[in-house]
């Protein structure tokens, strides 16, 4: 657990660097002009994963939140702890949990410290059960979607998870979700909340705040079909009650909530830029290429789709997935995404554990 000192001591380091994109919109529509592997993020978290004491060696998610204290609270999902060794590689008694942080400065050009609750050695998941193993499930897990500091909390959105009869590695399923309020210093967990599940849409996979409100995006849909759906909350109400767009408002039955948009992936970001909202996504699936889509509202309509990154990780066993938007460190004009990485078999991962780390594109917005 790390002290509210140190945060605040952090904190004094950090400089604001929030994304001001192109300016408002001029009737010409927002463009992506160029999208790059961000090598450099990419590089940093490598080192850090990889820099002895600091405990997190790699994990999916990748979500990215700022803090009151202006720090950057990065939100992951199944977390490898190291030491790792020399050639990547982790040794199968390597510590694992199900999900943790890991706290940067405001730009992220300094990777700071891991949080994840227990003693040295022995660290805990943030929310929820911490299993044995990888190949040792619990009866039930967690998984974060995305966080966001609202009224004064950090709130997280928790998918939970349980074991299916599938094979590996697809052998889990989502079964509801909740919501987590910790505290935004301390991350100590406060309270555990029910969210709606109906309908079948995993709620939180993008908190975008905008206006008076903060917009929550979900998924609908299993395998390859997934759709997109909008909820809202008042800002500082993000623990509800919440309303659901449906094809012609608003309303505060979630089992009437529309899909907005087909052929999603399982995480996608919605980012507020020039005048316009911008989602990036894979394919519905495990699939390679990133596309963009553009609306003139946070509900749509979403029309584009043209491909702006493929991820050269994907094959031979390795599968990308995940993107997440990340504003908070976005330069003027451009916007950083991420995604994940992974191998079908759990031996790949320790015996090259860079398997699993996120890599970051830039994207270059013009008008």
């Amino acid at each position: 657990m790390i002290a509210r000192r140190t945060l605040a001591l952090c904190a004094a380091l950090t400089v604001s660097l929030g994304l001001a994109g192109p300016a408002a919109a001029t009737g010409r529509p927002l463009r992506i002009v160029g999208a790059q592997a961000d090598t450099a993020l990419t590089q940093r978290w490598q080192d850090f994963g990889r820099r002895p004491g600091v405990g997190w060696a790699a994990a999916d998610g990748t979500y990215s939140t700022r803090l009151p204290s202006g720090l950057v609270a990065w939100l992951f999902n199944d977390t490898f702890f190291g030491p790792v060794r020399a050639d990547d590689s982790l040794p199968e008694s390597a510590p694992f949990t199900h999900n943790s942080a890991v706290l940067s400065t405001s730009d992220a050009k300094h990777l700071l410290t891991t949080i994840a609750p227990g003693p040295p050695g022995h660290p805990q998941s943030l929310v929820g059960p911490t299993p044995q193993s990888p190949g040792a499930p619990n009866d039930h897990w967690y998984w974060n979607g995305d966080g966001i500091v609202d009224g004064g909390k950090l709130r997280v959105i928790e998918f939970e998870q349980a074991p299916t009869d599938g094979p590996p590695p697809f052998n889990f399923a989502w079964t509801r979700t909740k919501l987590a309020t910790l505290d935004p210093f301390t991350f100590r967990l406060e309270k555990l909340a029910e969210v709606p599940s109906a309908g079948g849409v995993q709620w939180g996979t993008e908190l975008m705040r905008d206006g008076a409100w903060t917009y929550i995006y979900g998924v609908e849909g299993d395998g390859f079909t997934k759709y997109l759906h909008l909820a809202r909350a008042p800002l500082g109400r993000l623990d509800g009650p919440w309303q659901f767009r449906t094809a012609t408002g608003w309303t505060g039955d979630p089992a009437a909530s529309a899909r907005l948009l087909g052929n999603v992936g399982s995480s996608f970001g919605v980012t507020p830029v020039g005048g316009e909202y911008l989602l990036t996504t894979f394919d519905s699936g495990l699939t390679s290429t990133i596309h963009a889509y553009h609306a003139p509202s946070p509900a749509g309509p979403f029309t584009g789709g043209e491909t702006v990154y493929t991820a050269p990780e994907a094959g031979n066993g390795r599968y990308t997935y995940n993107v997440a938007a990340h504003p908070e460190i976005s330069r003027p004009g451009h916007l950083v995404i991420s995604y994940n990485t992974n191998s079908e078999k759990l031996a790949d991962l320790y015996a090259n554990i860079d398997n699993n780390r996120p890599r970051f594109v830039d994207l270059q917005l013009s008008r």
